[in-house]
């Protein structure tokens, strides 16, 4: 198994101790700071084992797939988390939740026929813009009140970018579900 194999199970095994640090995060500075330390280090092993695996040609079918894999498992447990600690509205979660395992799907019946669809760039901002507005949240977030509060307006990036390359990826793989069998 090559590095950038290993950087992105190491992701997948990092959310589970993040799961319980943000968790039980409320109230406390110390799992607060845990919490995003190793979101941060779980956040930058996406990039490095992207940059590795293409710098030196290590590009393989497992990290064309297990990598947005984990990526989705690392943000939609925060997500979760933060709906039940009631930093973001549920509705913002279930958003992102939903177009990321449609995308999964697409990606599993396009890999049936052969073809392994990678990461785009819009995805790969979708993704930074999550990584970014949870680590923000993870220190600065509070229980929001109020439809109109910091929170929200944070996480409506991410969720514009997210549905929005969702549908590029519909559109880009539209074909595969127009064919004839």
């Amino acid at each position: 198994m090559n590095l950038p194999n290993k950087l992105t199970i190491t992701r997948l095994l990092l959310a589970v101790p993040f799961i319980y640090f943000l968790e039980n995060s409320p109230g406390n500075l110390i799992y607060k700071i845990i919490a995003l330390v190793i979101f941060a280090v779980a956040s930058i092993t996406d990039f490095f084992d992207g940059y590795l695996a293409r710098k030196h040609n290590l590009v393989t079918d497992f990290g064309k797939i297990m990598d947005p894999l984990a990526d989705k498992i690392l943000v939609i447990s925060a997500l979760v988390v933060m709906v039940s600690i009631d930093y973001i509205p549920s509705w913002m979660s279930i958003v992102v939740i939903f177009r990321e395992f449609l995308i999964s799907g697409i990606r599993m019946i396009v890999a049936s026929k052969g073809e392994v669809i990678g990461a785009i760039k819009l995805g790969k901002y979708k993704t930074t813009s999550q990584m970014i507005v949870i680590m923000i949240l993870i220190i600065f977030g509070k229980k929001y009140d109020t439809i109109l509060n910091i929170n929200n307006a944070l996480m409506l990036i991410p969720v514009v970018l997210t549905i929005w390359s969702g549908l590029e990826y519909i559109k880009i793989t539209k074909h595969h579900f127009l064919e004839e069998n």
